[in-house]
C-alpha cells in the first residue's frame, strides 16, 4: 500500500502481517505455546475433512453452521452475533477482489484466519460465513470440544456424528493463540503485531487462573465480545476525572482494571481522551480543549513503531489538564471515546478511491460506512470550577 492514513502515518491492508505465514512455522515459540495437540489441530488452513463416514446423514456430514444449529441452537444464535461470524466482512472481501491481496498466494494466506477450512476455498457460501463452528470443532469429520459440564443434559443415543472427543485444551487460553498471537516475531518496537496471548500470560488474570474464555466466552457462550462492545469494556475499564490543585485543574484517568491484556491489544483501535472547559450553558469555551490518545501507532512505510500508549493490565493512562481558567468557564468536562476500527477506516477510505473493480469499490464503501459507525463514548464526566469564573483565573 502507498498513501497516508488520516493521522499521517502510512496505512496498510487490514490483514497487516498475517499473510507471511511465519507465525505458523513448525517448532519454536508456536510449538512451545500450543503443545502437540493444538499444533496439529491448528494446522491452517484446516485440512479437508475427507470421505464422510458410512451411514452418516447429510446433516451430520455438513460443515454449514446451520446444520449445527439443529442440536446447538443457543451456541448458533450467539455465534451469529459475533465477529467470528462476520470475519468475511465487506472490508476483507473487497481487498481480495482488487490490489495486492487479490493475488492467488495472498488470497489463500488471508483465508487461514478469516475462513480457515480448506473447503471454504472452493465453497463461496461456506466461505462467506467466516469462522464457522467447524473451524474449531471439526477435524476429519470428528467433533471435538471441551469436557461436558456436570449439569449438562444426557446426549441422545446413538449420538449424532459418532459423539465428540473431549479435550481440556478448549478451556485454555492457548486454544486461542493461533489466531491471536504472532509467533517467533520480533515486531516493531520489539513487540509482535499481534501479541495478545503473551500479554495475557504476563497478566494478573493469568496468575489468578482466568483465561481468554473467562471474559470472552462467559458460561461457554459463543459471543467473543471485545472492544466493539461498550458494556464489555465498561466492565473492565474505569474512567475518572480527578480534581487537581494549583495549576493542575484536573486529570482524566483511564484504568485497565479487568482487561487481561493491554487495552487495546491490537493496532486497529484508538481510544481518544479529551478535556475542555464549559460555560454556564454547557457550551465548549473556545481554545480550552486538550486531547490525548491510547493506541499503538506504526509507520507502515518502514514498519517502525511511532508510539505505544496502551495500558497494561492493572495500569492506567492519565491526561492532565493545566490550562488557565478561561473567562466565563464554570466547569470542566471530559470524555473518553473508543474507536475500535480507527485504522481500518483509514484503509477503507483510501482503497475506495483507488480500486478499479466496481464491486471492490462498493465493498469498500460499505466497509467504510460500518467502520464509521463503530465508535462510542466510554465515559463522559464533569467537575465544577469554584467561583463565578468572571475573573479569568
Amino acid at each position: 500500500m502507498s498513501g497516508a492514513a488520516a493521522d499521517g502515518s502510512r496505512s496498510a491492508p487490514m490483514s497487516g502481517a498475517a499473510g507471511d505465514g511465519s507465525r505458523r512455522a513448525p517448532g519454536g515459540q508456536r510449538e512451545e505455546i500450543l503443545g502437540p495437540f493444538l499444533s496439529e489441530h491448528w494446522r491452517l488452513p484446516v485440512p479437508a475433512q475427507g470421505p464422510v463416514p458410512d451411514g452418516w446423514s447429510e446433516a451430520e456430514a455438513s460443515l454449514d453452521p446451520a446444520a449445527c444449529a439443529a442440536c446447538h441452537p443457543a451456541q448458533y444464535a450467539d455465534w451469529k452475533t459475533s465477529l467470528h461470524a462476520r470475519a468475511w466482512s465487506p472490508g476483507f472481501a473487497g481487498q481480495l477482489r482488487d490490489g495486492p491481496l487479490a493475488q492467488p498466494a495472498e488470497f489463500g494466506a488471508c483465508l487461514t484466519c478469516h475462513a480457515p477450512l480448506s473447503e471454504q476455498l472452493s465453497d463461496g457460501a461456506l466461505r462467506s460465513q467466516g469462522v464457522v463452528c467447524a473451524s474449531c470443532h471439526v477435524r476429519r469429520h470428528r467433533r471435538l470440544g471441551p469436557p461436558r459440564r456436570a449439569d449438562a443434559e444426557p446426549t441422545a443415543e446413538p449420538a449424532p456424528h459418532g459423539g465428540f472427543e473431549a479435550r481440556d485444551e478448549f478451556r485454555e487460553s492457548r486454544f486461542c493463540a493461533e489466531c491471536h498471537q504472532f509467533f517467533d516475531e520480533t515486531g516493531p518496537g520489539g513487540k509482535p503485531i499481534q501479541n495478545t496471548f503473551l500479554e495475557w500470560r504476563a497478566s494478573p488474570q493469568a496468575a489468578a487462573g482466568e483465561t481468554c474464555q473467562s471474559c470472552h466466552m462467559p458460561g461457554r457462550r459463543h459471543l467473543w465480545r471485545g472492544i466493539h462492545d461498550p458494556e464489555t469494556v465498561r466492565e473492565a475499564v474505569d474512567v475518572e476525572l480527578e480534581p487537581g490543585g494549583g495549576d493542575l485543574l484536573a486529570a482524566l484517568v483511564v484504568s485497565n482494571r479487568g482487561v487481561g491484556h493491554r487495552f487495546p491489544t491490537y493496532l486497529t483501535p484508538r481510544v481518544h481522551l479529551e478535556i475542555w472547559q464549559e460555560d454556564a450553558s454547557g457550551g465548549v469555551v473556545d481554545g480550552t480543549r486538550v486531547r490525548g490518545e491510547i493506541a499503538r501507532i506504526l509507520d507502515w512505510s518502514d514498519g517502525s513503531e511511532l508510539s505505544d500508549t496502551r495500558i497494561p493490565p492493572g495500569g492506567s493512562a492519565r491526561l492532565e489538564y493545566r490550562r488557565p481558567r478561561a473567562p466565563g468557564a464554570v466547569g470542566l468536562a471530559a470524555r473518553v471515546t473508543v474507536d475500535p476500527d480507527h485504522h481500518y477506516r483509514a484503509v477503507f477510505d483510501e482503497l475506495r478511491g483507488i480500486y478499479s473493480d466496481p464491486e471492490a469499490r462498493r465493498l469498500m464503501e460499505e466497509a467504510f460506512a460500518q467502520a464509521s459507525r463503530s465508535s462510542y463514548v466510554l465515559g463522559e464526566l464533569r467537575l465544577p470550577l469554584a467561583g463565578d469564573g468572571e475573573g479569568g483565573g
